[in-house]
Formats: structure tokens, sequence, C-alpha cells
């Protein structure tokens, strides 16, 4: 039985019926352990809701993946920049250039047991992303998003054609940047095509995740559904490369 104390009441003022003590239950104060769940609950909830507010400033804004170099000094994955593309390329010494290909080499090993043509692809990223200023680590979610098994012959039900799945009426478009080649089952070619083709969308989109649909053709989602949870994917690709790049030494 909970224990009793005095108080008095406030209704009856004067009547001497009414106006006499009574006793109610004396209030238990607070076990330690449940505020201490409180507690942690409170926190757990602004943590949620901070990440929460992260993951919705990143999709407002143009942001990009920096770079391995720069990323090696970031916690981040994603940073708020410059738009891919206004700044001119700027081309590393051959040491941080070669380091940053085997980085992203080591990632591409993961899911080819082709040494060579992992080294080729990284390379082809590396250069085409330094010259659209877009990071390697972004790229490398497309590709994986695109196809993980790394298939140069690859070529999709509507036609759509190579490592980054670039439809044919493309092929060509960039030869300033990419040469006078349209095979888009070359390495090179293919990349080439798709660093730019997916800086250009970068450029006229209002964040990276519009511009990533765009890239996949997700306008309506009516002709492939779903399609809205392919920026997801890039993403989290893009975030498992940018980890296993930091974790890597060139001694591996």
């Amino acid at each position: 039985m909970p224990e009793l104390e005095w108080d008095d009441r406030s209704e009856g003022a004067g009547n001497i019926f009414t106006d006499v003590p009574v006793r109610r239950p004396r209030r238990q104060q607070e076990a330690d352990w449940k505020r201490a769940i409180r507690l942690v609950a409170r926190a757990l909830g602004a943590v949620v809701f901070l990440a929460a507010g992260t993951v919705w400033t990143l999709r407002q804004v143009k942001p990009k993946f920096a770079r391995p170099g720069e990323m090696l000094r970031l916690p981040p994955a994603l940073i708020t920049a410059q738009r891919p593309g206004t700044e001119g390329y700027v081309p590393g010494t051959n040491a941080a250039t070669d380091a940053e290909i085997s980085r992203v080499t080591h990632v591409l090993r993961k899911y080819t047991k082709d040494s060579v043509k992992a080294r080729r692809i990284a390379t082809a990223m590396v250069y085409e992303g330094g010259r659209k200023n877009i990071s390697p680590t972004l790229l490398i979610g497309v590709l994986l998003t695109e196809d993980a098994t790394l298939d140069t012959r690859a070529r999709s039900s509507v036609g759509a054609r190579g490592l980054m799945q670039i439809m044919p009426f493309h092929a060509g478009e960039w030869k300033k940047d990419c040469g006078p080649s349209a095979d888009l089952y070359d390495i090179g070619v293919n990349v080439c095509h798709g660093v730019a083709i997916l800086a250009s969308y970068m450029k006229r989109s209002p964040n990276l995740e519009r511009a990533l649909l765009r890239y996949n053709g997700c306008v309506r989602g009516t002709n492939t559904p779903h399609c809205h949870t392919y920026s997801g994917k890039v993403l989290r690709y893009a975030e498992k490369a940018a980890s296993q790049m930091l974790n890597f030494s060139i001694s591996d």
C-alpha cells in the first residue's frame, strides 16, 4: 500500500464539511534505472533527428564525393562543393595519380578476378573523373549499380551498352573529350561517355539525387518500376567504396 501524506483541499473554503484535510498517495521518486532509460531514449531521438536532417540537407544541395586524396582527411564521404566541370582539371603528380588508381583498383578487384580489366577501369575513372571534377568513389557507385559484374559487353533490354550502360544515341556526343570512337563497349570510351553524361546532369539538376535519377532515365518511373531507389543504391556503393579505399594500403 502506498505511503500517504496529508493535503488540504482548495475547494469549499469556509465550509466545515469540505474544508478538511485529506490524505493522498505520496509521489514516489522515479527509480534511477527508469530515469537513465528515459535520458538514453531522449539522446537517441536527438541523434535520429540530426541524422535525418543531415540526409535531407545532402539531398537539397549539390554535393560531390571528395576525391580519395582529400577524402583521407575528411570523415564524411560527401561534401558541398563547386559544381562539377566548372573548374579546370589539374593533373596530380604521377605518384598521387598512381596511388589513387591503385585504391580504385583495390575496390574493383572485389567484383572481378581480372586484375588487368580492373586496373583499366580504375585508370579511366580517375582520369575522366578528374577532368569533370567528379570523384571516382561516386563513379564506382554508378558503375556497380549498373552492373556489379563489370561486364564490358553488357547490354540491357533497352539497348544500353557497356560498363556504365550508355544508350547508343549518346555515342560520339562528346568527341572533344572522348575522341572520335563511338565504340561503347570499349572501356575508355564507355567510361568517358558515362562521366560526361553524369557531369551534365549534375550541372542541370537541383541536387545529386535528381542527377542520378536522370542518369538512370527515371523521370516518372512508369517504364522502370521502383527506379526511384537508384540514387540510394549508388550512394551506398559509393560509401562502401570510400571506406574500402580509406583502409587500403599500397602494400596490400
